[in-house]
């Protein structure tokens, strides 16, 4: 008699969901559908992620082997939370599922076959410390006379390189059109390119950037390599397709040409905000024509916001021409329209944001659920200050506090300096920025200056033989842009708005383009510091305030308690894509924050500032605030009239609800404190402050 053992069967995992129970009927299309490509375009807040992990388990009952499924995503995080929904769901082990970002599945596919291509299965993986060092190496091997011009950090370099080898783009092209003001240095950052890139062979080492360059290259030199894997993994599931530069989407769809074609890409393209990342946006909106007999699926049954805010963010997004069409639609109940709030000026906005909160978190919001958005950092400055001003908790996502960024402290050291000529660190910080000046001038010249008393006193020992006689030959171009730099903000003591130009127009811009990946967001920043400085007397009661606010930063007012999550986010809307809150505040929307005026030179620019509106506005659950500033303070040159963003106005006036602002008579004696008081909102009721909301 033969005894019959049976084995669990792969077919039985994920078979008793209730995906039609489960499911909308939409979601339900795209789990259950057949073989072949297939573009699932989600739209915001509509289940991308339920949808990609239930098409997993669908896949698992249908006795497809988990090793036979190929998940990426975009992060690491990502990839868990989606592998371990799929295993919670099913009850199946999922360590024999490929899943995981481009990066990781590409260093697993390059350990195996490295060989191929001429490494060794011990190839080493640089990260970005790794690639910073090993440039700064190439850079002195190449030997680039750096005296009088500043040649990019490693820093910048690689920002650079990395963008070249993801762009595919030419590299002089790609700096005329991202790095204007390193066109000059275009034979000498090819030849650290080439020598980095040797470099990294002969220590059999990759970086991120080549683990999908050299994938790809596995694909196209070794055909059978695809082939295998294509028979092995019948099926590719791609998370945030729109994202994906011209690199990964060849990489997946050379695959599933190999396979079948069984490639199931998931993503927004009304969401694609990351070109200036290398982001390819014909990857999502040319699949079809690249994967003949592609099936497309919509999923626009949205369960995040009110039926008010999916009304103007369909209304917005309508205006783009180049998309896929969809419509989302609210799941949940009529709630409050979106606001529009005309403020005079960016002081009084950043006044109206701060007492709403308020006003909400006396109502019941947690402060945790409310964000304030912007395009760039710079344009948080007032909100930022108004919030420490108020001691309301607030968060900073995706960067640091406005007056600690090392821009912000640079060109300030040169007004400390002056006003105060025995400040040893500003005349440290403010000197090593001059090429050819390191640590070992800062001290000699320091110590042969000695104690001053004033601002005058320090330019003419600056002056003094003795003084110069401490700087060497290769600093002295260096030296005598220091003491011009110094000249120039002592000639505008008087004018804090011009000394912080003076420092700007006197080297700094061109430092900080050769220094920081993203210098023209920190030009932006120093261009807000210039109008903040506007509003004072000096330099002295200038410096004052931004000591005064670093007291308030010092009280960790961000924070709250010990485990406290209660504290408003503040955040890029770059940052904030994934993201939802109950509130949204959206502010500084006029013509050059949003749209951004370098966005509008490229080609179809306009169209991704207009999803980066869209992707900031379907953030919003219940309340979405859009807010504008009249007026832009221009200190010396005037105060200039500002126009509200196009993507405001494209809008029908009968999506946005007017708040009307108005301030109080001064009040007299008596002390004036800032009123904020609960109203609840009354769909029949306009929502205007009184009087006594705002005084002056």
């Amino acid at each position: 008699m033969t005894r019959k053992f049976i084995l669990p069967s792969q077919s039985v995992v994920g078979r008793d969901l209730d995906y039609a129970g489960d499911l909308n009927e939409q979601q339900y299309a795209a789990v259950t559908c057949g073989e072949g490509p297939k573009l699932v375009i989600a739209g915001a807040g509509t289940g991308k992620t339920r949808t990609l992990t239930y098409r997993v388990a669908w896949l698992l009952s249908q006795g497809v082997a988990p090793d036979r499924i190929l998940l990426v995503t975009f992060t690491n995080k990502a990839a868990r939370e989606m592998v371990e929904r799929v295993r919670r769901l099913t009850g199946a082990e999922m360590h024999r599922l490929w899943g995981g970002t481009f990066h990781s599945v590409g260093a697993r596919l390059l350990r195996r076959h490295g060989h191929l291509l001429g490494y060794t299965d011990s190839f080493s993986i640089l990260d970005g410390g790794d690639q910073i060092d090993l440039i700064r190496l190439c850079v002195t091997d190449v030997g680039i006379p750096v005296e009088h011009k500043r040649f990019p950090s490693p820093r910048v370099l690689r920002s650079v390189l990395s963008l070249h080898a993801n762009t595919r783009s030419h590299l002089g092209e790609l700096l005329t059109e991202r790095y204007p003001s390193l066109g000059q240095w275009e034979q000498e950052i090819q030849a650290v390119g080439k020598l980095y890139a040797r470099r990294k062979r002969l220590a059999n080492a990759m970086d991120y950037d080549d683990l999908l360059l050299l994938w790809l290259k596995l694909w196209v030199e070794h055909t059978e390599v695809r082939i295998r894997y294509g028979q092995q993994l019948r099926h590719v599931l791609v998370d945030e397709y729109q994202d994906t530069n011209v690199i990964q989407g060849e990489i997946v769809e050379a695959l599933a040409a190999a396979n079948g074609g069984n490639l199931l890409v998931v993503g927004d393209d009304c969401q694609s905000i990351y070109a200036f990342r290398g982001a390819h946006y014909e990857n999502i909106l040319g699949f079809p024509e690249r994967n003949p007999g592609t099936e497309i699926f919509r999923l626009e049954i949205n369960y995040r916001s009110t039926p008010e805010i999916l009304e103007l963010t369909n209304a917005s997004i309508r205006c783009n021409r180049n998309q896929y069409r969809k419509r989302l639609q609210a799941e949940r109940a009529s709630g409050m329209p979106p606001a529009l709030v005309a403020c005079n000026y960016s002081e009084q906005e950043a006044i109206f944001v701060a007492e709403r909160i308020l006003q909400l978190r006396d109502e019941g919001t947690p402060l945790h659920q409310v964000a304030i958005l912007y395009r760039a950092h710079s344009h948080r400055l007032s909100v930022e200050t108004t919030l420490l001003r108020y001691d309301i908790p607030y968060e900073i996502r995706g960067g640091v506090r406005f007056f600690e960024q090392a821009h912000i402290k640079d060109v300030t050291a040169h007004l400390r300096l002056l006003h105060n000529p025995r400040d040893e660190i500003a005349f440290r910080r403010a000197i090593v920025l001059q090429p050819g000046i390191g640590n070992v001038t800062a001290r000699r010249t320091w110590q042969a200056v000695g104690a001053v008393e004033n601002g005058e006193q320090l330019l003419e020992r600056l002056r003094d033989e003795i003084v110069s006689r401490q700087v060497g030959p290769r600093a002295r171009h260096g030296w005598e842009a220091f003491r011009a730099t110094l000249e120039a903000v002592a000639e505008n003591a008087e004018q804090p708005q011009a000394a912080v130009q003076a420092v700007l127009e006197h080297g700094y811009a061109e430092y900080a383009a050769t220094r920081f990946t993203n210098s023209e967001s920190r030009l932006e920043d120093l261009e807000q510091l210039s109008i903040f400085a506007a509003q004072y007397e000096n330099v002295g009661s200038f410096l004052e305030e931004l000591v005064l606010l670093g007291e308030l930063y010092g009280q960790d007012v961000r924070a709250g308690g010990a485990g406290d999550e209660s504290a408003v986010i503040l955040s890029t809307v770059h940052q904030a894509k994934g993201l939802e809150w109950d509130v949204v505040f959206l502010v500084h929307l006029v013509e050059g924050a949003l749209p951004s005026p370098r966005a509008l030179d490229d080609p179809g620019g306009e169209e991704e500032e207009r999803r980066i509106f869209y992707v900031a506005t379907t953030r919003a659950r219940n309340e979405l605030y859009l807010s504008y500033p009249i007026v832009r303070p221009g200190g010396m040159r005037g105060s200039l009239l500002q126009q509200p963003s196009r993507f405001l106005q494209e809008l029908p006036a009968d999506l946005m609800e007017p708040w009307e602002l108005s301030q109080a008579p001064p009040a007299g004696d008596r002390e004036r404190k800032w009123r904020h008081e609960s109203v609840e909102y009354d769909p029949n009721v306009d929502p205007v402050y009184n009087d006594e909301d705002f005084p002056q």
